[in-house]
């Protein structure tokens, strides 16, 4: 029995980076930017985790989008025959 918690504790850490692992390949795949840490960062640092959402969403941003003062453009011109 004093055998059986060092060998559980020993075989969490690969299992642990493991998890880490595959949780860092579907966050790639899928796009995800989020933290996993987020909601601790929230608690200790308000401030920093408000900052990294604004980040977020000028991340998600299209750059496709006119800014207010701009011109409207069209999607399509017309070809002119020479």
């Amino acid at each position: 029995m004093e055998f059986l918690a060092p060998v559980a504790a020993f075989l969490s850490l690969p299992l642990f980076l493991a998890a880490f692992a595959w949780y860092a390949v579907r966050a790639r795949s899928r796009g995800v930017s989020q933290s996993l840490l987020a909601p601790i960062e929230e608690i200790w640092d308000p401030i920093s985790h408000k900052t990294n959402i604004e980040i977020q969403i000028e991340a998600e941003r299209s750059p496709e989008t006119p800014s207010p003062g701009d011109p409207p453009e069209l999607k399509w011109r017309f070809s002119t025959p020479r």
